[in-house]
């Protein structure tokens, strides 16, 4: 395992973690809004007005940061309960097919989500009641969707070229053990 390696691997477990706590903290957020507004319209009759705004704005902003923190752990397109029991070749093969169809969706995604913040942004789409911009919020998600799409890419061509995806400091020890047992026992 080359240094190149390690470094993306904790530049991924980085940046996997920094977008987990983004996405939670707008969840707590549009939590407590929301649970405040419902303390509000029960006790005092009072309805706090841009909590629908804020909390759909803050919903949006947690799925725009949990697609790539998805995409860093690779915990959305994992097969590896049916794939497990297949030849390593076949494995390779499986996991080609899967990230080609994965790059084509995301790929799709990605420009249907680029069109519809372009219409949003020169009709300058705001929100209701608050007249918060919400083609700020559109852009972000596309922006991270992209970022999710060029790290699949990446594993892409990875597998493409014999190579394998590794993401995290566990599957990196988990391939290292098996490389030293593979050794070990060619030695003995």
């Amino acid at each position: 395992m080359n240094n190149y390696d390690l470094r993306k691997i904790a530049l991924l477990e980085k940046l996997g973690t920094a977008f987990a706590l983004i996405s939670g903290v707008f969840l707590c957020i549009s939590t407590i809004f929301m649970f405040a507004n419902m303390l509000t319209r029960t006790a005092a009759d009072f309805n706090i007005r841009f909590v629908y705004d804020l909390c759909s704005l803050c919903a949006a902003s947690v799925a725009s940061f949990a697609i790539p923190y998805a995409t860093i752990k690779g915990a959305h397109t994992n097969m590896d309960i049916i794939t497990s029991h297949l030849k390593p070749r076949v494995q390779a093969f499986c996991e080609g097919i899967s990230g080609i169809v994965t790059m084509v969706i995301m790929l799709f995604t990605v420009y249907i989500l680029t069109s519809y913040a372009y219409q949003r942004t020169l009709v300058l789409e705001a929100t209701t009641t608050a007249k918060l911009p919400t083609y700020i919020f559109r852009w972000l998600g596309m922006l991270l969707t992209t970022l999710a799409a060029v790290i699949e890419m990446i594993d892409m061509f990875r597998i493409a070229a014999g190579k394998q995806v590794i993401r995290n400091r566990e599957q990196l020890e988990e391939m290292q053990k098996l490389a030293e047992n593979k050794d070990g026992g060619e030695n003995a």
